[in-house]
This record gives C-alpha cells, structure tokens and sequence, in this order.
C-alpha cells in the first residue's frame, strides 16, 4: 500500500517544480578575426605496395630485390616502380642488390606495424574567436536589426587587449572543431593533427548572435536560467563557459524593482478581462503569482468555443506567435473595414524586441488572415509601435513606423497592448511577481472575443493621445483612425462609449474603475 503525506490543516501542497519560457533573447558576441599561420602533419599519399614492401622490410629487413619481387608477384619493372617511389621518400636504401628500412623508414613504425607516413605542409587560417571565452565562432552577415542587439558585456578586458597572445594555445586546444568545420567527413579529420602555430596576426572585430531562452521555475520565477541549446549544446557549451557567465550577468541585469505602476497595469489587465481573470483577483487586488502557477500547469490552447488564453513569456516567443496566428484565424470571419494596420503599444523594458522572432512575429501579423484587394494583390498590415520616450533604435529598423508617447502615467510603463483593431488583442504586464525585485515575467491575456477587444479599444482610445509622433520629429499617426468602433460593426452585448469609459481605468489606471479597485476602497473605508 502507497500512503501519501496530507498537507497539514490549512495548507496546500507544495507545487511541482515546472519551468516555464518567460522570454527569448538574441545577444551580440564580441568576436574579431585572427590569421593564423601554422603547419599540420597530414597523411602522406603512397600507394598500398609501397606500405606493404615497408611492412615486409620491417619484418625482414635486407632482403634481395629478387625475394621481395617474388614475395609480391612482380616482374623486374613493377618491383623497379615501387622501390624508386619508397626510395624518392628515403624510407628505404639499396645496397648490393639488398633493400634496407632508413632511419627515417624505420621511425614510421613507432606506434606498430603498420607505418604512419605524414606530410608537414605550411596553412594560413582567417578565423574567428570570440572575445570572451577565445572560442571559434563564425562571422555571418548581419542586418540593421541584428546589429542593434543587445551586447554581451567583456568580462576580461586584459584577455582581449592580449588576444594574439592567447590565440596560439586556443588554437591548439579548438583545432579537431576547427578542422572539422572544414573537413566534414571523419576519416579527413583523422588524416590531420596540428605540428606548430607559427604566427598570429589580429584581424577585424565583429560580433556573432547567442540565442537562448530564459526559463523560470514555478518555485523561484524572479530568478530565471539561460536556456543555451539553439547555440551550443554538450562539450562545445562546456568550452564556453565565459559566454555562459556572460549570458547569466546579462539575464541578471534585466532584473528589475516592483513599482507603484506595476499594481496599475495588472488592475487594467483585471479590468480588459475580468470574467475570465476573476479567481484571480481578491480584495488585495490581483493575484500575478497564483497566475502565474496556475499558467505553468496548463498550456491555454485557443479554440472558437475559447476565445481567451492565459499568456506567459513574450508575445514573439514561438508558441505564443502560433497562439496569435491561431486567433487571427479565428477572427478572419468578421466583416471588417480598415484592416491596414496593427498597434503594438511597447513596454518600457530595456531587452523588449531583442530578437529575430520578433521580427517573425510582425511578418506575422502584416500578412496573416489579411485581405485581398480588387486586383488580386495580396494586403499587408502596417505595424504601428508606440514606445514610451526614446524607443530603442532596433524597433525603429524593425518597424520604422515607430512612434512614442509621453512619460505621464496615463499608461503604466509595464504594460503591453497589442492590437489588431476589431479582430484580436494581447495585455501583458511585464514585472517582477513572487518577489520585490526580480525578472520582469511578461503575464497576461490573449483574445479574440469581441467584447474584450472592443475593451482595448476604449482603453486606448482614452489613454493615448489622439496623435503620436516620431520621436525628435513632428511627423504623425493618428491613432483614433483605427481605434473606432461603431456599435453596428460590434459584437452583442458589449458595452457602449459612455459605459465603457466608466468601467475602464482613467490616466493613473484606477480613477473611475467599479470593479475590485472600488470594492478595496469601500473596505478600507469601513
């Protein structure tokens, strides 16, 4: 019989230690490129005869030309070939009719019987190393976007102002992985080892991208681990440990301190879903870490019958994109008009965007469940970013229709919206839960039900201001053109202008909410 221990009265059990994605990174590596002139032992060319005559001298060393003809079957000028070639090599020397091993011949022989003949040929390598752990990396082209990545920090800075000095020993001890990115059959990387590294010329510095994935842990989620296995994996990520490190620093840098405006955003992520949200929201307001578990336990898979799913991660982490392209084809249904562009209100984080899935998931959104026009072509969907202050200058070469709003508080700093008007809204809240400071987990809600995208839209119909501009620049969107929603294109049931006002928070995020915000007013007040 198996007995499991009850909780104690009034307790609940302790939750299984799930790890859950919470955001997806793209890094720069330093890295700059090295000539390296060297000289590798390769395996000599003879032919078989020539190895078995040596085999045969090495047995019995001295014997007649005419012995060693018979014991091969050979006339008297295919043994003449076969004992110039051994001799041009200066294996073997004649004397008196006899056939002997030199010095060198012999020396052949040193791990065996069967010869290890080498050649010693001079190479010059143009290679890359990385500045942190004096690995090979590969330099690649790169775009605007991928060179606006964030970067890893040096952690030596010695080490890569004496690099050249250090490339001959990282050379040696990378030299099987560098050969075999050259030569990728085993049997050719056999065939070589490296003889000597002669000089080291310092080249051009370039970086390299580290992708990885940040993995919370339900138990510890302000402290998530570097997921590096789309980069490295096994005794390649053991030799890079310093790239570990360094990716570890860079995930600790993104911790953050809960603020004031962290409690708004979740009250307005309540307020744009309060039927599907409410176990989660008490008198205290709501409950992100009892969310956040309750999220790692299950996967929110969108059906038509369940148009809301719980969000945890980035929106552009892959499964998350997939969830979004599912609920555009959900949407694609309604009759809709001015479907040119998406707004994509942007989070005041420092590493948002800092990957090339964000760039898949924008060309997700321009082209998918769009329509076609009177010409056959094929519509695309503009992506409208609006950042709050200076944006990030990767966003600009992301989507160069990025706008900024002011730095009121008319919308919490941690707070995500994005929208496709009339079809499909994602809220997220990017802060740290469980703990005062922490990894800001992005938590929120995906949708495609009407009266929940409606709510966005009165939320951000009442807190951006009705023009947006680029920044440093007084060119212009206006953001109402694609924000109203007449009541005879809505869904039913969904609150009008005026009441929809009411319900949802005003510029602090919690003026004129009737929802917990008021319920916990009234308590204190009692």
């Amino acid at each position: 019989m198996l007995s499991l221990s009850k909780p104690a009265t009034g307790g609940e059990p302790e939750p299984t230690d799930v790890r859950v994605p919470v955001g997806i990174f793209d890094v720069q590596l330093p890295a700059r490129q090295f000539v390296v002139k060297y000289k590798a032992a390769e395996v000599g060319d003879v032919s078989l005869t020539t190895e078995f005559l040596l085999r045969l001298l090495y047995s019995a060393d001295g014997l007649s030309e005419e012995i060693a003809a018979d014991f091969f079957g050979f006339n008297a000028n295919e043994m003449a070939y076969v004992v110039r070639d051994a001799e041009a090599r200066a294996y073997i020397s004649r004397s008196d009719g006899r056939i002997w091993l030199t010095d060198a011949g012999n020396a052949l022989f040193k791990e065996g019987d069967k010869p290890q003949i080498y050649d010693v040929v001079k190479k010059t390598e143009r290679i890359g190393f990385d500045l942190l752990s004096l690995a090979p990396c590969d330099r690649e082209s790169q775009s605007e976007f991928e060179r606006s990545l964030p970067e890893l920090a040096i952690r030596d800075p010695n080490l890569v102002a004496n690099a050249s000095r250090h490339i001959p020993e990282s050379f040696r001890r990378f030299y099987g992985e560098i050969s075999s990115r050259r030569d990728r059959e085993a049997v050719d990387q056999l065939k070589r080892s490296l003889y000597s590294v002669d000089d080291v010329v310092a080249g051009d510095r370039f970086a390299a991208i580290v992708p990885f994935v940040a993995m919370a842990s339900v138990r510890r989620p302000s402290e998530p681990e570097a997921l590096l296995e789309k980069w490295r994996t096994g005794q390649e990520l053991a030799d890079r440990d310093r790239v570990v490190h360094g990716v570890a620093e860079f995930l600790e840098n993104l911790r953050t301190l809960k603020t004031p405006e962290d409690a708004n955003a979740f009250d307005v992520l309540a307020t744009i879903a309060p039927e599907y949200l409410k176990e989660y929201v008490n008198r205290s307001g709501f409950a992100p870490l009892r969310y956040f578990k309750a999220l790692a336990g299950r996967a929110g898979e969108l059906r038509r019958n369940r148009p809301t799913v719980g969000i945890v991660g980035a929106l552009y982490q892959p499964e998350n994109a997939e969830r979004i392209a599912t609920a555009i084809g959900y949407a694609n249904d309604r009759a809709l008009g001015n479907d040119d562009v998406f707004l994509w209100v942007v989070p005041k984080q420092p590493a948002w965007g800092a990957s090339r899935s964000f760039l898949d998931l924008l060309e997700t959104l321009a082209k998918e469940g769009v329509d076609i026009d009177a010409t056959g072509r094929k519509m695309e969907r503009s992506p409208i970013l609006i950042d709050e202050g200076k944006p990030q200058w990767r966003l600009i070469k992301a989507a160069p229709r990025t706008y900024c709003r002011p730095n009121t508080g008319a919308i919490p700093s941690s707070l995500e919206v994005l929208l496709i008007p009339r079809r499909v809204s994602a809220v997220v809240v990017h802060a740290p839960i469980g703990e005062d400071r922490g990894f800001p987990i992005p938590l929120g809600i995906l949708s495609f039900d009407a009266t929940i995208v409606r709510r966005v839209h009165q939320y951000l119909t009442d807190h951006l201001p009705a023009e947006v501009t680029k920044y440093g620049s007084m060119d212009g969107f206006n953001a109402r053109s694609c924000l109203e929603w007449s009541q005879d294109t809505g869904a039913e049931a969904v609150p009008n202008s005026e009441t929809s006002k009411k319900r949802l928070p005003a510029s602090n995020g919690l003026e004129g909410h009737d929802g917990f915000y008021n319920r916990q007013q009234k308590g204190k007040s009692r």
